[in-house]
């Protein structure tokens, strides 16, 4: 229970903080520190907002590597937890090693798309790791999954469809691109615009996110009508709902010319979708008793 209670604290946190770092990027804040680790060669700088962005994202995500690694020593402590989550826990651990690399040059190879997007995926492997972790400790770190289930790779499709449709919107973010068609579904009035520029990663993004919506809805029937698993059914429900929500919130983004807040919101709304059609699959993979 313990451990249990404490990677969900820490999926939590890692889960604030992939929106906090979109937020230094809208705020234009993201080489207000053009030096890593030091700011301006200072661990406490002269505060401007900017800075206060920046350099409160390094603080929060450095209490947040301690935690993680605090996390991981519990689990190498406790002799029965380790059994079961010690490979998931080293796991977290390289994956906030790389976290740590991928900030570091982000700053110092000035923002560029690669090292921003890698850095996002980066992140969202170790939200993952975090919440996998959680849930097996919430399962008494039974790690009994069945990797040939029913429609095993509908699932592991739902997944990476949903990794790349945030890696598309990180690169519309790093490329400066949410403006590039002004308006809201057609893009200068063309359904199909020439996809050339900043307007193909916005084009690219939008056209994957309605084939992303399908898919979400087709693997919440195909569970409906198919699975027996009620966990699987209602976090893939709250998929569906959550997959609706993120469309208008794009959609709100161009219309309003992307405001800070709904521009987090966007991003906090992904990782949901994420996080729910994730628990959807951990679920369908484990060995369940009262499925066949």
């Amino acid at each position: 229970m313990k451990i249990q209670r404490i990677y969900f604290i820490l999926t939590g946190l890692v889960l604030f903080n992939m929106i906090f770092g979109p937020l230094v990027r809208a705020t234009d804040s993201g080489l207000a520190c053009p030096d890593w680790p030091l700011c301006h060669g200072k661990f406490v700088p002269e505060w401007t907002f900017h800075i206060f962005m920046e350099v409160g994202h390094r603080y929060y995500s450095g209490i947040l590597g301690l935690l993680i690694l605090g996390g991981f020593i519990i689990i190498y402590k406790d002799k029965e937890a380790s059994k079961q989550l010690l490979v998931p826990g080293v796991i977290s651990l390289l994956f906030l090693i790389s976290q740590v690399i991928l900030g570091g040059l982000t700053v110092t190879k000035l923002l560029h798309p690669t090292t921003v997007n890698l850095h996002l995926l980066n992140a969202i492997l170790l939200l993952i790791t975090c919440l996998t972790i959680a849930l097996m400790a919430k399962e008494n770190g039974d790690s009994s999954f069945d990797l040939k289930p029913r429609a095993r790779f509908l699932f592991l499709f739902l997944i990476l469809s949903i990794v790349y449709q945030i890696f598309l919107g990180g690169k519309v973010s790093s490329n400066y691109a949410g403006l590039a068609c002004p308006d809201f579904p057609t893009c200068y009035g063309s359904w199909l615009p020439e996809m050339v520029g900043t307007i193909r990663f916005q084009m690219e993004h939008r056209l994957f996110g309605y084939i992303l919506a399908l898919i979400v809805f087709g693997t919440t029937t195909f569970a409906i009508f198919e699975l027996k698993n009620d966990k699987v059914k209602t976090f893939l429900k709250i998929g569906c709902y959550l997959i609706s929500i993120q469309i208008l919130l794009g959609a709100f983004n161009v219309i309003y010319k992307l405001p800070k807040l709904l521009t987090g919101v966007h991003t906090l709304n992904a990782v949901l979708t994420l996080l729910a059609c994730y628990i959807a699959s951990f679920y369908h993979f484990r060995k369940i008793r009262t499925e066949k």
